[in-house]
């Protein structure tokens, strides 16, 4: 394991793999910062560009994207109020009221301080859990991965949105989207519109660039106040700020070392996410905290939280993504994609065939945290500038972007025609307070559960009673179960408490 560690830190330290990783934290930053832009959006446009470098410095360069993204979100969600990225909304709650009451250098040192701990301390998590990991995803057969892909399509239809029902609705139409194609049994055509470009399935970069960047387009055109809601003084006085004083360190060290811990669990259950990560955090905060009432009024405790949470749950999210193939997060859906389309398959026989190439990667998401550590400290003044760009302006470069990245991945005109839909389904997605998060991940763990349940049938040759028994199998069932009827049994407690009360 060590000569691998030594091995991973020469690749990733290259002149090469480190302009790569600076390159990719400097995109992070400035997709996180502006809101709407996404860390999965820069994923997704930056696909076409890893042609060109080997499959190492493409994913080195996607995990500093990765992980900058992910802090980005709360620069603008503290200063403005205006969450670069969904995850950014937790940060909000209390990192704006410390703007409004002149501290915002304290909320702005106090995130980039707690997102480096949850980063470091979910990169640390990730190179131990996930060896061992490997040993348990080696006694994985296709059983065990269709009930895998059902546990994250559960966790995101109990949490994935504001309401159950339409986040089972965006699981349901996301899984639609993924029989799109051949039968993999029959081999007929399915939902191809008689479209012999379509037998192959919905390409996964297109839908994903149509649903989050090009939906975002249309969504910030849409509203009239796109490019209001700041005030430009504030934005040209931002001062480059310093690390959080002891005090402040010392009063978080437990909030952050929970926060990130759990960050790291949370991002482990594929399909959860950093969002839900942030927000559980949050949460968790609030009721470990001995003034729970004092959140939401502007104090750095409800900054360093969802912080610290989202920035672990990047690499809890890494772990099902290495050792077993399947995404814990949107934004390593979209990194899946990219391992694919190099060749690389990953799962626990990656670990074996290429140590170098994993030990890399944690290598890298370190180096990522570091890097972006120092970069926010001396370039967060540059990059809230770029709140003043109109949106019109911005978004017409986005276009351009999306249309090519569509394009660019097979030269094939019909994806560019799937972004296109894609980004108005997204659209109206977003207006009608649907979960895309949900419709990607529907289409991405779709496949892995139709081809783990056929597979799995196979080989016991039709024996559905054989496919259920297997242990592993009928505990990631059970938990995929209790996370759907969860939210139910806790609305239905709540409700009884509140009628007891009444009375």
């Amino acid at each position: 394991m060590l000569e691998f560690f030594f091995v991973g830190l020469e690749t990733t330290t290259s002149l090469t793999n480190l302009l790569a990783i600076t390159l990719g934290v400097f995109i992070g930053l400035v997709f996180g910062t502006i809101p709407g832009l996404s860390g999965v959006t820069a994923v997704s446009l930056l696909v076409p560009f890893t042609y060109s470098m080997s499959p190492i410095t493409g994913l080195l360069m996607m995990i500093g994207v990765y992980c900058a993204a992910t802090y980005g979100g709360s620069i603008s969600a503290i200063l403005f109020n205006m969450p670069g990225d969904v995850m950014g909304a937790a940060t909000a709650i209390d990192g704006h009221p410390m703007t409004l009451k002149g501290e915002a250098h304290r909320g702005l040192a106090m995130a980039i301080f707690a997102s480096f701990c949850g980063g470091i301390i979910g990169t640390i998590l990730l190179s131990f859990v996930a060896p061992q990991f490997v040993k348990v995803a080696l006694t994985f057969g296709s059983p065990e991965y269709f009930a895998l892909a059902i546990l994250g399509l559960a966790v995101v239809g109990s949490i994935g949105a504001k309401s159950q029902i339409k986040a089972l609705i965006g699981i349901i139409f996301g899984l639609w989207l993924s029989t799109v194609g051949l039968d993999p049994v029959s081999g007929i055509s399915r939902f191809t519109l008689g479209n012999p470009m379509l037998q192959a399935g919905i390409s996964f970069i297109p839908a994903i660039i149509g649903f989050f960047a090009f939906s975002e387009i249309f969504a910030r055109l849409y509203d009239k106040n796109i490019n209001v809601g700041f005030d430009p003084d504030v934005v040209k006085k931002t001062k480059i700020f310093n690390f959080p004083s002891k005090k402040d360190i010392k009063n978080n060290t437990t909030n952050i070392l929970r926060s990130s811990l759990l960050g790291n669990f949370v991002g482990m259950l594929p399909g959860a996410g950093a969002t839900i990560a942030a927000f559980l955090g949050y949460g968790t905060a609030v009721r470990f905290s001995k003034r729970p009432q004092d959140y939401g009024t502007g104090i750095v405790e409800g900054v360093a939280a969802p912080e610290s949470a989202n920035n672990g749950a990047v690499g809890g999210a890494m772990v099902p993504l290495l050792t077993l193939g399947i995404p814990g997060s949107a934004t390593a859906a979209v990194m899946l994609s990219v391992m694919i389309l190099h060749g690389l398959r990953p799962g626990p026989l990656l670990f074996e065939r290429m140590p170098e190439l994993t030990y890399s990667i944690f290598v890298g998401m370190f180096l990522a945290n570091v890097i972006m550590l120092i970069m926010a400290m001396f370039f967060v003044r540059i990059l809230v500038r770029l709140l003043l760009v109109r949106f019109e302006v911005l978004s017409l470069f986005i276009f351009v972007f999306c249309v090519f990245g569509a394009f660019s991945i097979y030269n094939r005109f019909v994806d560019v025609w799937v972004m296109f839909v894609c980004g108005i389904l997204g659209f109206f997605a977003k207006k009608y307070d649907f979960s895309i998060a949900a419709i990607i991940l529907g289409l991405v763990l779709g496949k892995i559960a139709e081809n783990g349940l056929i597979n799995g049938i196979s080989v016991t040759r039709g024996d559905f009673g054989a496919f259920f028994v297997r242990p592993i199998t009928i505990g990631i069932l059970t938990i995929s179960v209790f996370f759907l009827v969860s939210p139910l049994i806790f609305d239905f407690i709540k409700s009884r408490k509140k009628v007891s009360a009444e009375n």
